[in-house]
């Protein structure tokens, strides 16, 4: 039963048994209450409640239809009339405003992910990011309902962002009651070019719906590839819903909002510098001192210093050649310091244009300005001029560009600054559809597209470079990501410059081109220095490059202009130019080939022979090396639709026939890439057939041969380096393995900018040479012995030379015998040479030595006796001793030599014993020798 009917009883019976009392007293004890709308008739009552038992209420009266509605700044009062709001209050009257999609604010709010094919990969969720919601760039159903409840015709409007048209979007309105019935539906298309704009669904009568919003990706039939143009998530913001049940009570302006008008459906926020510290505040206040305030502040800060971030570029009129770059708040008076100001140098015009009166005008045919100066010069003879459009000073942003988020691209004079918002979180700039002219200049390029500039990433971003070709007699269209630049390191990266080249695939009419970027990622920014756009049908050329031929057209690759004719470089150079003859840099000199290398005359590239010697003397046949050699990489790497794809590699070293060696790597939509080695993106479609895509060139040319003691590399460069490359390197190293051949391996990938690889096999080894071989002579058999030839130990070589064949040689067998006897028995020999000389210098060094000590005993045999020659036993202790190498005795007596007149030793001591045995009476005598006489000395103790 519901509270009306419940009260309406209760009335009755209080009316039946009440029926008197003071009248005055039961008044003042009154209270009225509403009830809530009926389910049927929608009809509210208005009741009158006592607790004076004595009083007799009056009975109930219906006071509105449940259907009444009231204006902003009115509320429903007492559920009767309209009341205005006073103010500081406000009021939304028959409105209702979600700011946020969010299921943890709004419970009635759910998010529902499916999957439409059973065979999908698992949903990704539907999330919120700082009060917008972010529908999945996915092939899933993404769903959000939202159910409400009108009293009175009204709408719905949501406030969205929707840049994608590979994406499908639909609104739906569905009657609450039966979802399939009284449905109305809106379908959206993604717009590159657009902000933030509003879908708005009317609803006919009072009642309950669901307003639904439904996305998916599974409608695009494009194959995703690694250069696909990655998804952009549909973002929704608030919703407002009118016609719903008004309000009862004004509400206050929160602080930082104020109203002064009565009636006022919404606050205004304080402007900056003023603020409104208190909640219904009909005024703002401003901030006083050394303080300042956002605009809808509570309060007032301190000022702070402020850096770059904090101050917005306006570049001044170039007046004679120079400009003032002053700077303004982008948050008016937050800043202590002041702003920063710099001259730079401007040009009167753009390059390719030249001033007249007030306008700056497109260079006529033949003529050029590469500094933008007031005049244009004519080219010089056999030099030609290519129109093109350039733009390297920023005043203002071209009209012809469509730009994502005005305000979020600054000029700044010398670049153009873009910042992504929390509300932008993607900006973007389409340069417009630009028409390249059919003539082919060289090479097949009929157009490039060059872009400078410095990206600035403080936590992670994401920059995208798009290129959008069409070709205007066969209506075909093709839309990719030319380069991606991503990081998340932090910082600012150098100034980076890219070219991009366009080649006409042969079909004849013009070519339309459109280039975008689209910077992403909250707090990061860009600095655009230049863009350029060359050989367009439309515009002024800013420089001239030399030319043949009739009509003064450019020598093919290969060939270089000289006095007046295009002539072959010879052979052992070649011709190429740096990404496209359309650059500045374009040379008329053939360059030399690197050494190990060849061309022949004519030639665009130098290659390598499968057979070379390098600059060592060493030679090398590397020829199985001259086929395709093919390699798939085992590591898989997620796109972003959550396919997986490898790396396929393709490589062909040397030249076997004499032409330069190419392999070709190819995409499904018939881009190709050849050189030396190149690689390709390998994807399975549904059905298990591959799917190519972005060819890339990894080598080109030889740059250098090293060797190393067990095989030889091959170094090569590229003169195109792949996407996020400022250079590419490839290492192969052939491996010297005589007995077998092992697989072509990647072991070193690095960041695709340096690839390594091995190849290992007897083509590793250098070739043999006669050096390499020792000979071995075996014994004299018959007057015959045999001469043998093998490779010396530890030598890696593999064909070349062979080994001499085995030759003999007449012997005697005395001469083989001894021959063989001194070669068998050649260690002792050399032994014993060794030992004869060893004996020769001790039996030396005894000499010697012998010598030395009979010197020194020589010396202490030396005596002189100071006695008689006759009294020798008397001598005692008048005997003294004199030194033989002294020059006087110790009491000044006379030399010993001098007194025996030279007289040895031994013969003076053999002439006193003489004479001893004489006084002895011994007749007969010996006449002893030294070595004697210091034998019997020492018996003697002398």
């Amino acid at each position: 039963m519901s509270l009306a009917v419940t009260l309406f009883i209760t009335c009755l019976l209080l009316s039946t048994r009440y029926s008197a009392g003071d009248e005055t007293q039961c008044t003042e004890s009154y209270r009225t209450v509403y009830t809530e709308c009926s389910e049927v008739g929608r009809e509210r009552w208005k009741v009158t409640v006592t607790d004076n038992a004595e009083c007799k209420p009056p009975a109930p009266t219906k006071v509105a239809n449940c259907d009444q509605t009231c204006p902003g700044g009115q509320v429903l009062s007492n559920f009767e009339t309209c009341q205005e709001c006073g103010a500081g209050n406000f009021s939304l009257g028959d409105r209702k405003v979600l700011n946020v999609l969010d299921p943890n604010i709004y419970p009635e709010i759910s998010f529902v992910t499916s999957k439409i094919n059973r065979n999908d990969k698992n949903c990704p969720d539907i999330r919120t990011v700082e009060n917008i919601v972010e529908l999945p760039a996915s092939y899933c159903w993404n769903v959000v309902n939202i159910p409400f409840e009108v009293v009175a015709p009204g709408s719905v409007t949501l406030h969205y962002l929707h840049s994608d048209d590979r994406i499908s979007v639909d609104f739906y309105l569905k009657d609450f009651q039966s979802c399939d019935g009284g449905e109305a539906k809106v379908t959206i298309s993604g717009d590159a070019a657009v902000t933030w704009q509003n879908v708005q669904l009317q609803v006919a009568a009072k009642g309950k719906y669901i307003f639904q919003i439904k996305s998916t990706a599974f409608f695009n039939t494009e194959t995703p590839t690694s250069t696909t143009v990655p998804l952009e998530p549909p973002r929704l913001g608030n919703l407002t819903i009118t016609g719903v049940e008004p309000y009862t009570n004004c509400q206050q302006c929160p602080a930082g909002h104020v109203t002064s008008t009565p009636g006022s459906s919404e606050c205004t926020p304080c402007p900056a510098n003023q603020y409104a510290e208190l909640s219904g505040s009909s005024a703002c206040k401003p901030c006083v001192g050394e303080t300042y305030s956002l605009s809808g502040a509570g309060e007032c800060e301190e000022k702070v210093e402020c850096g770059g971030e904090d101050f917005r570029p306006v570049v001044g009129e170039c007046v004679a050649g120079k400009s003032t770059v002053s700077s303004e708040e982008i948050y008016q008076n937050k800043c202590r310091n002041s702003p920063p100001s710099q001259i730079y140098d401007c040009p009167a015009c753009q390059p390719g244009r030249e001033k007249k009166g007030e306008t700056c005008v497109f260079c006529p045919e033949g003529t050029h300005n590469p500094s933008g100066s007031d005049t244009c010069t004519p080219c010089e003879p056999n030099t030609i001029s290519l129109k093109g459009l350039y733009q390297v000073w920023w005043d203002k942003i071209p009209d012809s560009w469509n730009v994502r988020c005005q305000e979020c691209w600054v000029p700044a004079g010398v670049f153009l600054l873009g910042r992504p918002t929390q509300h932008q979180p993607v900006i973007s700039i389409n340069f417009g559809e630009i028409k390249f002219s059919s003539k082919v200049i060289k090479n097949n390029v009929v157009g490039m597209f060059s872009v400078k500039f410095k990206l600035y990433c403080p936590q992670s971003c994401s920059f995208l470079i798009i290129k959008k070709v069409t070709l205007t007699s066969g209506n075909v269209e093709r839309q990719e990501v030319a380069e991606k630049f991503v990081t998340s390191t932090g910082g600012g990266d150098p100034e980076v410059s890219r070219a991009y080249v366009h080649k006409s695939d042969g079909q004849d009419g013009n070519i339309k081109m459109e280039f975008s970027i689209k910077l992403s990622g909250i707090g990061s920014y860009l600095q655009l220095y230049n863009v350029n756009f060359t050989n367009t049908l439309e515009g002024g050329s800013s420089f001239c490059f030399p030319c043949s031929g009739s009509g003064c057209m450019e020598c093919a690759q290969g060939m270089v202009y000289k006095e007046g004719k295009c002539v072959e470089c010879p052979a052992g150079s070649y011709h190429v130019t740096s990404g496209s003859i359309l650059d500045s840099s374009y040379t008329s000199q053939c360059l030399q080939c690197p050494s190990g290398t060849i061309s022949q005359p004519g030639s665009t590239s130098c290659y390598t022979p499968c057979k070379f010697t390098t600059t060592t003397g060493n030679q090398y046949d590397i020829t199985p090396a001259g086929d395709t050699l093919v390699l798939n990489d085992r590591v898989s790497y997620p796109d972003q639709f959550g396919n997986t794809y490898h790396y396929r590699y393709l490589l062909k070293l040397c030249s076997k026939d004499g032409n330069v060696p190419l392999v070709t790597c190819s995409e499904d939509s018939a881009d190709k890439v050849s050189g030396v080695i190149c690689r390709e993106s390998v994807m399975r479609s549904s059905g298990g057939e591959e799917v190519l895509s972005n060819p890339v060139i990894e080598g080109e040319m030889l740059s250098e041969i090293s060797e190393q003691t067990n095989g030889v590399t091959l170094h090569f460069t590229t003169l195109h380096p792949a996407p996020g490359c400022d250079s590419v390197t490839t290492n192969v190293t052939l491996l010297c393995n005589r007995d077998q051949t092992s697989p072509l391996s990647l072991v070193d990938s690095g960041d695709n900018c340096r690839l390594a690889f091995q190849y290992s096999g007897p083509f590793g080894c250098r070739l043999c040479k006669e050096d390499d071989f020792k000979s071995i002579t075996s014994s004299c058999e018959d007057s015959i012995r045999n001469i043998t030839y093998v490779k010396e130990e530890g030598v890696m070589c593999s064909g070349g030379a062979s080994l001499p064949p085995v030759t003999t040689e007449t012997c005697t067998p005395y001469q083989d015998s001894l021959l063989n006897s001194i070669k068998r028995y050649k260690v002792y020999v050399g032994l014993g040479v060794s030992m004869l000389v060893l004996l020769i210098a001790g039996f030396c060094f005894l000499a010697w030595y012998s010598s030395s000590l009979k010197h020194k005993l020589d010396g202490y045999s030396r005596m002189n006796y100071a006695d008689d020659d006759d009294n020798y036993e008397g001598a005692g202790s008048s005997n003294k001793m004199i030194w033989a190498d002294s020059g006087e005795d110790s009491e000044g007596e006379e030399n010993l030599y001098t007194r025996y007149e030279g007289k040895s030793p031994g013969n003076i001591i053999s002439d006193k014993l003489g004479k001893i045995n004489q006084s002895l009476g011994i007749k007969k005598y010996q006449r002893f020798g030294d070595t004697d006489i210091m034998e019997m000395s020492d018996r003697l103790g002398i």
